[in-house]
């Protein structure tokens, strides 16, 4: 019986300390701070010669992937910030950073409060829906292909890390570059869709900046990740 108690405080006390870890239908009830549908064109027609030429370049990349490609696209699939440590270095990790899990947390939530009404609205099929010719080495997503989720969180991630740590503002902005490019090396995206995504990120960031309170939680995530990493804050 004590058992059971205690678990259900430790449910209860992660609820409500990490952003995102409501139950999933009520993360979807959450209202866009920006309708995403008024900034971005609509994605090309499933029969258009642009999808047929994306298609061709995601074969393209599936004809030269090698398992050590395939192994960085698995990897990337995981949408957390600490994806970025090839970057920022082996500290830069979520059991040093808990303020900055956080707040990145809260980020990513962001990220689909506004993109998945988007991908529901397009409803863009994934590119091996579209040809049965593509192969995925990632795991396959029901939600619409456009924009891509993935790359919206990489532009996010890239730029708030980039404020935070200015000093590597090229090498994380290169490296949400690859972030996104692998769900086109899993074969899971479009071109378009990674292009529609790092617009949708860069929204979305100017949108969370001026939310009220959101400020303080960025400095307050900015220098303990200063501090842990070694950084002059």
């Amino acid at each position: 019986m004590k058992n059971r108690i205690a678990g259900l405080c430790l449910l209860l006390i992660l609820s409500a300390s990490f952003p995102g870890a409501e139950a999933k239908d009520a993360k979807k009830t959450a209202p866009p701070d920006i309708d995403l549908t008024l900034y971005l064109a609509p994605p090309p027609a499933n029969d258009s010669d642009q999808t047929k030429a994306e298609i061709e370049e995601i074969l393209k990349i599936q004809k030269n992937r090698t398992p050590d490609m395939e192994a960085a696209a698995q990897a990337d699939a995981e949408e957390v910030v600490f994806r970025f440590a090839d970057v920022l270095g082996p500290n830069f990790s979520a059991d040093k950073l808990p303020l900055t899990a956080v707040f990145y947390a809260k980020i990513h939530e962001a990220e689909g409060n506004n993109v998945d009404p988007a991908k529901d609205i397009w409803a863009r099929p994934r590119p091996f829906l579209q040809d049965s010719r593509v192969k995925p080495c990632v795991k396959l997503s029901k939600s619409g292909s456009y924009p891509s989720g993935h790359a919206t969180t990489g532009t996010l991630f890239a730029i708030f890390l980039a404020r935070m740590v200015p000093e590597k503002k090229a090498e994380l902005f290169t490296r949400a570059q690859v972030y996104s490019h692998n769900r086109m090396v899993g074969g899971v995206h479009y071109q378009g869709d990674l292009e529609a995504g790092r617009i949708a990120g860069t929204l979305i960031a100017a949108e969370l900046w001026r939310k009220k309170g959101f400020q303080k939680e960025f400095e307050n995530a900015k220098k303990e990740l200063r501090g842990v990493l070694g950084f002059t804050n």
